[in-house]
């Protein structure tokens, strides 16, 4: 039996439609799997990194999130809280006390500033030293043997007195770290509050508290739901 024309072409194209719509269906149906597992993979890796964080296991939690920023190089939340990870490895390579070393020079000619730069080096193997002065001929001259020595130098002018603070060891090495990763969270989400927070804390931490203060107010305009934050910045400033 011979079809029509008009019969023919019908049958073809209904072929191309039913083969259409199961090729076609199949393919999406198997993306969206790879998709939804992708994402459940990265979700379970940022969970194990988490818990890993707050069992203190530092090393264990910047491999699993470093892992899941390979993933998600755009995402601008792992890279705040691998900075996270980062800000308390760093402290804890300071070891209990913060600074590591201190003291206030008051008679001491840059010299002698020095020399007691180098004691404090000797001696801290990781952490922070703080020098205090009201010469500022004595202040340049630890700044620049402390970088010289390889130190990440922070320098606040309060009043007459200036506080140099010193970064060294791992402690500076994660710390900065930290910073970075920070800045990068930032890049990738300039709204992201908690981000601007956690800086607030590294300059606090390393003396920098005009910067400090930048950070948390643009932290708090992000989110004013902080309470904490806010009762924190009227204490400041108080």
């Amino acid at each position: 039996m011979k079809l029509q024309l008009p019969t023919l072409i019908a049958v073809c194209v209904a072929i191309l439609l039913i083969g259409g719509i199961y090729f076609f269906g199949r393919d999406k149906a198997e993306l969206g799997i790879a998709v939804n597992l992708e994402s459940e993979e990265f979700k379970q890796l940022r969970t194990h990194a988490t818990d890993a964080f707050n069992a203190g296991k530092y090393k264990q939690a910047i491999e699993l999130y470093s892992t899941a920023l390979k993933m998600r190089p755009e995402n601008a939340e792992i890279y705040n809280d691998l900075g996270t990870v980062y800000y308390e490895q760093g402290l804890k390579y300071a070891g209990p006390s913060w600074p590591s070393w201190e003291k206030e020079l008051r008679a001491e000619t840059p010299d002698q500033a020095v020399a007691e730069l180098k004691a404090a080096v000797a001696k801290t193997t990781s952490g922070v030293i703080v020098l205090k002065t009201r010469d500022e001929a004595v202040a340049d001259a630890i700044e620049a043997h402390a970088k010289q020595l390889g130190g990440e130098v922070y320098r606040q002018r309060w009043e007459n007195e200036t506080t140099v603070n010193i970064l060294i060891g791992e402690t500076k090495v994660y710390l900065l770290r930290a910073r970075d990763h920070y800045y990068r969270a930032l890049d990738l989400k300039p709204t992201h509050s908690v981000a601007y927070r956690n800086l607030g804390s590294f300059f606090m931490k390393v003396g920098k508290t005009d910067r400090a203060l930048d950070n948390y107010q643009e932290a708090y305009k992000l989110d004013p739901r902080d309470t904490e934050l806010e009762e924190y910045l009227n204490q400041f400033r108080k």
